[in-house]
């Protein structure tokens, strides 16, 4: 039987209520905001000889770099593998990153967490978890009632940055960082990761499906953010040109079909034509924000700076 630890150091409600006042957010972001960082807490210590985990998505813009200005719940880690694990056969492979998958399930349910869902794809290569957390606040419709972490066995393109992460609760206390150094994705490599992402989901999206998600909204707002990195970054083309490539057979379907240019159109006509977007970005990017009005930008400035990024594609 698992033992289970307590999180005994769960910041209070008083406590809660303070940093949300500080940041101008709902308790149940404060609250959230603690528990993901335990969470990258607990995983960063599991890196092993063969894998070491790498800090990436929105939510490494956000608590590595502070490069955002708003709310991200979800956990996204790449796995930088050692030369011994691609020594190793096929089956080996699969076995290491099986057994690091188990490891850490293991480990967030000994904290305290509840996994709740986890799929795994591609032999262990693609490993998608989600499992709650212990809330004493009320549910905020702008949340998932549960963190999603998703992990690809795919080597970084940039050189990781080595950097602290630390829960608002803690910067609000001026405790010691959860998280004294973790290594993290180059936010220009995440700008690529990002726009190739954002144009293969939506270009596929049905809001009627089940699983429909629209929080991908959130991916203009961070793209806005890492417009200016990016931009000024000579890799930049030619690495956007390789993500895209990689995803081409993403979710299958129309996206194979269309060469990387033309997907990118294809998404910039589609944002422009469809008013839903607008709606979704007041709800899960302003309605999230941390900062004030005039620091979030407003939906067409942010499509903007979007097709500004897909221009600077490589021919």
């Amino acid at each position: 039987m698992t033992e289970i630890m307590s999180f005994s150091n769960a910041p209070d409600e008083t406590l809660l209520g303070r940093v949300a006042g500080a940041l101008a957010v709902d308790e149940a972001f404060a609250e959230k905001d603690w528990f993901v960082v335990q969470a990258i807490e607990q995983l960063s210590g599991l890196a092993t000889q063969d894998l070491t985990p790498v800090f990436s998505g929105g939510t490494s813009l956000l608590k590595a770099y502070g490069l955002i200005s708003r709310f991200s719940e979800d956990i996204d880690f790449k796995l930088l593998a050692s030369e011994s694990y691609h020594g190793r056969s096929r089956s080996q492979r699969k076995q290491v990153l099986k057994e690091f998958r188990d490891s850490m399930i293991d480990a967030w349910e000994r904290m305290g967490f509840d996994v709740t869902s986890c799929i795994s794809r591609d032999e262990y290569r693609f490993i998608e978890l989600e499992m709650t957390y212990p809330s004493t606040l009320d549910a905020h419709a702008s949340l998932r009632p549960h963190i999603l972490a998703q992990l690809s066995a795919k080597p970084p393109r940039l050189a990781v940055q080595h950097l602290p992460v630390a829960s608002f609760a803690g910067q609000y206390a001026r405790a010691v960082p959860e998280v004294p150094e973790i290594a993290c994705i180059d936010p220009v490599e995440t700008a690529a990761d990002k726009l190739s992402a954002f144009s293969w989901r939506m270009l596929l999206r049905d809001r009627n499906h089940a699983k429909d998600d629209p929080t991908i909204v959130r991916h203009l707002h961070d793209l806005a953010a890492l417009e200016p990195l990016a931009a000024a970054h000579p890799a930049f083309p030619s690495l956007l040109a390789s993500v895209l490539e990689d995803d081409s057979n993403r979710g299958g379907g129309g996206v194979a079909e269309l060469a990387p240019k033309q997907r990118l159109a294809a998404m910039l006509e589609k944002l422009s034509a469809d008013p839903i977007y607008v709606e979704e970005y007041e709800r899960f990017v302003r309605g999230m924000a941390f900062a004030g009005d005039a620091d979030v930008p407003h939906f067409d400035a942010a499509a903007s700076a979007v097709a500004r990024l897909c221009d600077l594609l490589a021919a």
